[in-house]
């Protein structure tokens, strides 16, 4: 009897065994300040400070772009705790209210940037070109020291930045290894140096500004507000205010306010811009429709399905916004392992100064060996290509209709043998 109880106990266990889930994620993105320069200083610095907080599983930010994106778990902490977080590192978050003024500054800033870059430019060659020409000798220093000043002016500010945070990265290790570079009598590849990566910090912003653009032109796709039905009348009401539910009309011409099911009368829509069909397409009570595209023909009385801030227009713009920001795995590489190369390379420079003269080598020479390994060993290539392939690549493919989520999509295109279509012309996974 007793074994028999102690079977029947040890079943009831094993039958009601306790399962933990993991809650779910949620996702975050809050808009933030744009820096000049390289626009990622301190940026890592913020990632840690973020990835500090209890609950948040995964942390993006980058000031070039002015977002931030955070996976967290909702159960440990907010949106609110979130953004005092991001308060406290002394970065301010914009509004909604500031994205004109954002806009006007950041092309002024892309337009000093890129006088900077042309001053650099011209006191470059002048340099060389004195050198060559045995000019003046003030005259080459002067151009020398015009192209260091407005070459290296973003980079020294990028660096500033990152110290007071107590972290070192690429823009220290560039305007170091120019100064070694001038130290030992090769101002030209010091200059050069400053040269190309303030070029290629010049080409990432204005790449970004378009993807900008481009957002912003999605954004003018979705008319601010609906004719909704209300009592037999017609009331204008913002898109924000309308609900679920609500009627709305809309006329030859129009643009279709919001996601919906037509509810009454027929006509043609052209929604190229979402779906990307070559001519407008049929409708009529039953089918569906979605906010951005354009009613051709025939008045439509439609209900609508999502508000505003879940249609099909917000989702896509959510989906640039994110393929915007979204990193490269080549670039989270160089991203994570940037603060320790920094450091390795100055460690190595150091011990090729040292290691010589303990060992009784001439000052002269260990220096200007260990100064030439400095510079070498500065990442320009990498830095300027990594960044501004995946910018330009998007932008390039967003041209010709077609969006990538993100870096890491972009470099995964080049392992594509083959693609397959249908007579549609849209893309068929799979085969």
């Amino acid at each position: 009897m007793n074994t028999d109880n102690a079977k029947s106990a040890h079943t009831v266990r094993r039958e009601y065994v306790t399962v933990t889930e993991s809650p779910p994620l949620s996702t975050c993105s809050l808009q933030i300040e744009r820096r000049g320069g390289r626009g990622e200083s301190g940026a890592r610095a913020l990632e840690r400070h973020l990835r500090d907080t209890p609950g948040v599983h995964d942390v993006d930010v980058s000031f070039r772009t002015g977002s931030v994106r955070v996976t967290y778990d909702g159960s440990a902490t907010s949106e609110e705790l979130l953004r005092e977080a991001v308060r406290d590192r002394g970065v301010s978050i914009r509004g909604a209210s500031d994205a004109a003024a954002d806009e006007v500054t950041s092309r002024s800033e892309l337009r000093r940037e890129g006088t900077f870059v042309g001053l650099t430019l011209v006191g470059m060659v002048t340099g060389l070109a004195t050198g060559w020409l045995d000019g003046p000798q003030l005259l080459g220093w002067a151009g020398y020291g015009v192209a260091y000043v407005f070459g290296g002016w973003y980079g020294l500010k990028g660096a500033i930045e990152t110290l007071r945070h107590r972290a070192v990265d690429i823009d220290l290790l560039m305007i170091v290894a120019a100064l070694g570079a001038l130290s030992i009598g090769a101002p030209f590849e010091g200059a050069m140096l400053l040269f190309l990566f303030s070029l290629s910090n010049t080409l990432q912003h204005y790449a970004i500004g378009r993807s900008r653009r481009a957002i912003e032109s999605l954004v003018e796709m979705r008319p601010d507000e609906a004719q909704i039905l209300r009592d037999g009348e017609e009331v204008t009401v913002s898109i924000d205010d309308v609900a679920v539910g609500d009627v709305f009309v809309v006329r030859p011409g129009d643009r279709i306010p919001l996601d919906g099911v037509v509810t009454s009368g027929e006509g043609t829509v052209d929604q190229a811009s979402l779906t990307g069909e070559s001519v407008p397409v049929p409708k009529e009570p039953g089918d569906e429709v979605f906010g951005g595209t354009i009613n051709e023909s025939g008045s439509l009385e439609i209900e609508v399905t999502r508000r505003a801030h879940e249609s099909a227009i917000t989702r896509l713009i959510h989906m640039v916004e994110e393929a915007q920001s979204e990193k490269a795995p080549t670039q989270r590489l160089i991203d994570r392992l940037e603060q320790p190369y920094v450091l390795g390379v100055f460690a190595l420079t150091v011990a090729a100064i040292a290691v010589p003269l303990a060992l009784g080598s001439e000052f002269t020479g260990t220096f200007y060996r260990a100064m030439t390994l400095m510079v070498a060993a500065s990442p320009c290539a990498v830095i300027i290509s990594t960044l501004a392939a995946v910018l330009l690549s998007n932008r390039l493919w967003r041209q010709a209709g077609r969006l990538f989520k993100g870096g890491e999509h972009v470099e995964t295109a080049a392992r594509i043998d083959a693609v397959a279509f249908d007579k549609t012309g849209t893309l068929t996974r799979g085969g």
